[in-house]
């Protein structure tokens, strides 16, 4: 049997990556990270971001090789193919299962595995919060919150049981709306709504 080409990885999340990743999310949510450490932790995030697209296309390619043979992932093993570390504990099963559930098919290209794009100059927002009159103006909360955030009436809103999306920079960066919700939460000793809440599960908010 000809032997498979190798895959490679170049970005993986390790063990210490990620109890250093959950150490700093706790510190993020309840606003307690200095700048190193908000640098640090924003690195980690797109490292893990990173390292989980690089899995969903080797998952992929995986794929592809045991559908077009049509043999197992052992035989596969057995013929040379080197499995990248981010996919070595997954059996041919669940990384069937896993591409599935990703919606990956068999015809996704079998290149070989590329850093997901990262470069080009993009303009970085200073905060997760942003004002909805000037989008170009955005903060955090660090004592209280931002003067443009109260002046436009989100604390009104939060107080009132409606949802304060639109003042955040990213409404589908849980961390970042989690930890927004906490802060109004202490603010008005009272926690967020089902409607505030969103797509965010009671369990991820009460972590």
């Amino acid at each position: 049997m000809e032997q498979t080409a190798s895959l490679s990885t170049s970005t993986v999340f390790t063990k210490e990556d990620d109890q250093r990743y959950q150490q700093l999310t706790g510190l993020y949510i309840d606003g307690k990270t200095d700048a190193a450490q908000d640098i640090e932790f924003q690195k980690l995030r797109q490292k893990k971001i990173a390292s989980r697209a690089e899995r969903e296309e080797c998952i992929a390619q995986l794929v592809k090789e045991i559908t077009e043979k049509n043999i197992s992932f052992a035989e596969l093993i057995q013929a040379g193919l080197q499995v990248p570390e981010i996919a070595e504990l997954y059996s041919d099963s669940e990384i069937l299962k896993t591409a599935k559930a990703l919606g990956v098919t068999p015809s996704v290209k079998s290149a070989a595995v590329s850093q997901p794009k990262m470069g080009g100059k993009k303009r970085e927002v200073k905060g997760y919060i942003k004002s909805i009159n000037n989008p170009d103006e955005a903060g955090v909360w660090r004592a209280g919150p931002p003067s443009f955030f109260r002046d436009e009436g989100g604390l009104d809103a939060y107080d009132q049981g409606q949802s304060i999306d639109k003042w955040l920079v990213d409404p589908k960066d849980e961390l970042s709306k989690i930890k927004l919700l906490k802060n109004l939460a202490r603010k008005f000793a009272k926690e967020p709504n089902p409607e505030q809440l969103g797509d965010i599960a009671p369990e991820a908010y009460a972590k």
